[in-house]
């Protein structure tokens, strides 16, 4: 909860009750004194109404889906209902509007109710960035009759939308880096080179004329020819780390870096799945991980739990990702290690092969 006092409500009452007091001290009289206790009582009876307007109200946030695509709008409803015996004045609800676009819902609008009545509001919600964290009503205040102050609380029930990431082009790049450095020899499971190898298997119509081995063919009395290679790849690990933040501090900052964090890391792994070359995830989720990605379908079970996914159980598995960065020999093999950083500090880079 949270109190603000508006100036010039404030200095009008503490004008009335000084004059009010300097009145009953010279004049006296029941009249005088009835009003002076009014404007005393005022601001404690004002602030325990709204107190039991508060406790007696009931917040329903919901959409039809819990997970969602970044940018696709989905029906959104704010049910409110009065479950008290003291009407509801001008209450105003204040909404994300940092994370969320609520068509039909103003932040700010007002809505009043009389004792026992629901009310429902319905508009078209789309978020801004991928990620899980609150939507829909954050807050709701109330001020007093008289403009003197006003009370802020935090909806009694919030609604958490789980937001996937979109799958774009900005890996492409960072794939780019890797075949330029590594090379391990790692074979696709899905291309071939260009030209044969030294395999061999009887010939099939269809076969190119060029691909025959005529020296062996001579020798077998049966032509033959020589199968291409499978296409030598990058081995690859790709350390996801992602910032420790408490969510207490999440705010629109940390949400647009979780956003580009995201998507860039679904998009690497796409383009890898797409190419049938396996990459080695490292990350937090809870505990430090590791995801192999090779396929479309391993692909989807990384992509399907990373919106919400992303997290550290506690300090140590910070320091162990950490130690993991700092030492390459806790990583198994000779392959390329990538290090995205959600949030790099100054003189870090945000995508750097160690």
């Amino acid at each position: 909860m949270r109190i603000a006092f508006h100036k010039k409500g404030l200095c009008l009452y503490l004008l009335f009750l000084i004059a009010s007091l300097v009145f009953s001290s010279f004049f006296g009289g029941a009249v005088s004194f009835v009003w002076l206790y009014a404007l005393l009582l005022l601001l404690p009876v004002s602030f325990f109404y709204i107190l039991i307007n508060y406790k007696f109200l009931s917040i329903y946030q919901t959409m039809e889906v819990h997970k969602v695509l970044k940018g696709d709008e989905h029906e959104f409803t704010l049910a409110l209902e009065n479950d008290g015996f003291l009407p509801v004045h001008r209450m105003k609800l204040s909404t994300y509007v940092d994370r969320c676009v609520l068509k039909d819902i103003e932040d700010g609008a007002e809505v009043s109710l009389d004792p026992f009545k629901r009310k429902e509001l319905t508009s078209g919600l789309s978020c801004r960035y991928a990620g899980a964290y609150d939507v829909g009503a954050g807050f709701v205040s109330f001020t007093d009759p008289f403009n003197i102050f006003t009370l802020r609380f935090k909806v009694p029930y919030n609604f958490r939308a789980i937001v996937s990431p979109r799958i774009t082009d900005v890996g492409e790049k960072v794939v780019d880096i890797e075949n330029i450095v590594n090379s391990t020899g790692l074979k696709s499971t899905v291309q071939n080179e260009d030209i044969p190898g030294s395999d061999m298997r009887a010939y099939e119509k269809g076969d190119p004329i060029s691909a025959i081995n005529w020296k062996i063919s001579a020798k077998l009395g049966d032509l033959v020819v020589r199968l291409p290679d499978k296409k030598e790849k990058r081995t690859l690990t790709m350390i996801l780390e992602a910032a420790d933040v408490p969510e207490i501090k999440w705010d629109t900052q940390f949400l647009k870096d979780r956003d580009r964090f995201l998507e860039l890391i679904v998009s690497c792994a796409f383009n890898f799945a797409g190419q049938g070359v396996p990459v080695k995830l490292i990350y937090p989720s809870g505990t430090i991980r590791e995801k192999t990605v090779n396929s479309y379908e391993s692909f989807l079970e990384f992509y399907n739990t990373v919106a919400d996914g992303i997290f550290y159980s506690s300090d140590a598995e910070v320091d162990k990702l950490k130690e993991m960065i700092t030492d390459r020999s806790s990583i198994y093999g000779d392959e390329t290690i990538i290090l995205i950083r959600e949030r790099p500090e100054s003189g870090e880079e945000y995508c750097a092969i160690i």
